[in-house]
């Protein structure tokens, strides 16, 4: 029973001390900003950056991954999961802005979390050569 009293009473502990939860990092001064973001946001706001054929390389090849499913090689909203009974999303090409601003954060699926934004460029410039 000596043995056995010792077991009992740790088993009756619950641990140490819960502890505070840790404070959340103190916000950056006023006007900081992280070292290369201004020229960074500079080329990737409206108009984008420069159309090269390595932009439009790039934008082939992300589409290719990530929008053929829906939108189809052509852009015409044909691809592989619309003729499997997904919703059809709008035929391509539109206007640059109006493709980043829906890669970004428009229709059912938002890109803005897996493509960062020289993609999405890239995407939008490739997408509005798609109909010429």
């Amino acid at each position: 029973m000596r043995r056995l009293l010792p077991l009992l009473l740790l088993a009756a502990c619950d641990g140490w001390p819960a502890s505070p939860p840790p404070k959340p990092p103190a916000p950056p001064p006023p006007g900081a900003v992280a070292q290369g973001t201004l020229a960074r946001q500079a080329a990737l706001a409206p108009p984008g950056p420069p159309v090269t054929q390595a932009l439009l390389a790039r934008g082939a090849d992300r589409y290719a991954i990530f929008c053929t499913p829906c939108h189809g090689p052509a852009g015409a909203g044909d691809g592989a999961v619309v003729v499997r009974g997904f919703p059809a999303p709008p035929p391509l090409p539109a206007a640059a802005g109006r493709s980043m601003a829906a890669m970004a954060s428009g229709g059912p699926h938002p890109f803005a979390d897996r493509l960062p934004p020289a993609d999405r460029w890239a995407i939008a410039r490739f997408v509005e050569r798609l109909g010429q």
